[in-house]
Parts: C-alpha cells; sequence; structure tokens
C-alpha cells in the first residue's frame, strides 16, 4: 500500500472515532436533559448541570446547542422519531385511535410539557424561537401524516385532503383536553373524536 492509501486508512479511522466520540456525546446529554425534565422541569434545569450529569465540557453542549431550548427541541425530535409512526394497521379509523391515544399519553410526559413550556416562557418574538418551534411542529406533522397519505390510496379519504387539516382537526381536541381543561381522555372520548374527525372529511369508513 502505498502512502496516500495509508494516509487515507488513518483518516477514515480517525473519522470514526469522532463520529463515535460525538454520538456518544449527544446520548449522554439528551439522557441527562430527560433526566433533569423529569426531576426539575423545564425552569429548573440548566445547560451547566445538564453537562455535569453528562460527564461532558458545557461548552460541548454549547457548540452543538446554543440554547436551552434548542437542546431540547433536539431531544423531542430524536424522541420523535421512534415513538410518532403508526404501522399500516389497515384502516384510517384504527391508525387514528392509535396515533391519538399516543398522543393523549405523550402529552403528560416530561418531555411534552418541557416542550410546552419552553415554547410558552421563550419571547415568542424571537426568531430563534420561531424556527425551533416550525421545525418541531413540521416534523410531528410530517411523521403522523402517513395515516392520512394510506386512507387517500385506500380511499377513505378524499385525494384532495390536506393532512395538517386533518390531523389539527384530529388532534385539538385531545390538546385541549389534557393541556386546557385538565380532563381524563377516556377511550370513549377518543373513540368520538375519531368518528367526528372521519365524518368530517368525507371518510365513509369510520
Amino acid at each position: 500500500m502505498n502512502r496516500s492509501g495509508a494516509d487515507e486508512l488513518v483518516a477514515i479511522e480517525k473519522s470514526k472515532q469522532k463520529n463515535g466520540r460525538a454520538a456518544r456525546v449527544v446520548a449522554a446529554v439528551h439522557a441527562a436533559t430527560l433526566d433533569l425534565l423529569e426531576k426539575r422541569g423545564y425552569d429548573g434545569m440548566e445547560i451547566p448541570e445538564i453537562a455535569e450529569r453528562a460527564q461532558v465540557n458545557k461548552t460541548s453542549i454549547y457548540r452543538r446547542w446554543p440554547s436551552k431550548l434548542e437542546l431540547l427541541l433536539d431531544v423531542a425530535l430524536a424522541k420523535l422519531a421512534v415513538t410518532v409512526s403508526i404501522d399500516d394497521m389497515g384502516s384510517l379509523h384504527a391508525e387514528l385511535t392509535a396515533l391519538l391515544t399516543m398522543i393523549s399519553s405523550t402529552l403528560s410526559t416530561p418531555l411534552a410539557k418541557g416542550m410546552i413550556r419552553a415554547f410558552v416562557v421563550q419571547d415568542q418574538h424571537d426568531e430563534h424561537v420561531k424556527q425551533a418551534r416550525i421545525a418541531f411542529w413540521d416534523a410531528r406533522f410530517r411523521a403522523s401524516g402517513a395515516i392520512v397519505e394510506r386512507a387517500i390510496q385506500r380511499g377513505e379519504l378524499p385525494k384532495s385532503t390536506q393532512i395538517r387539516d386533518f390531523l389539527e382537526c384530529a388532534a385539538s381536541p385531545v390538546f385541549y383536553r389534557v393541556l386546557i381543561s385538565h380532563e381524563p381522555m377516556m377511550e370513549h372520548d377518543i373513540q368520538r373524536i375519531v368518528e367526528q374527525t372521519c365524518r368530517a372529511f368525507g371518510s365513509g369508513k369510520s
């Protein structure tokens, strides 16, 4: 092997090691953030304490996540990637029921409460906050939108159905019940919302 080939292999190995260390740092910081969220809530945790708990330098956190909100958003998006997807269950009714049940459960978690609190207490005119909020909700709608796309393909919903309109109509009562009126969301409540939403959007298979 010539010198340039050996140098390339060394560079690749160093890159792998660097990426591995970066992944471990992210995992440790995410875990520490979730732990402190559960114990103290959004207002009660700060980045220096997260760094101490994760056993990383706080400058490493600030380089990757300049604010507490951005860190929390990154944690939320990472969780979103593995918790929001709804498998094909063969019908819109079943999939929407599963989605709303999951949303109801998720809204009571420390992470969800932290996200909501962060968006409320941050300066709503802050462009950084605005972009973070848009990114979060766009990701959620993309992740949940598959159930609407499948329903359209099955003929359960009209082709003109707008994904965001449908999901907002279905999820809004759940958000209101859990976050505003603080009433329990029972199984029969979810079934009623599912049936009403399907009828409102022209589904003949609610």
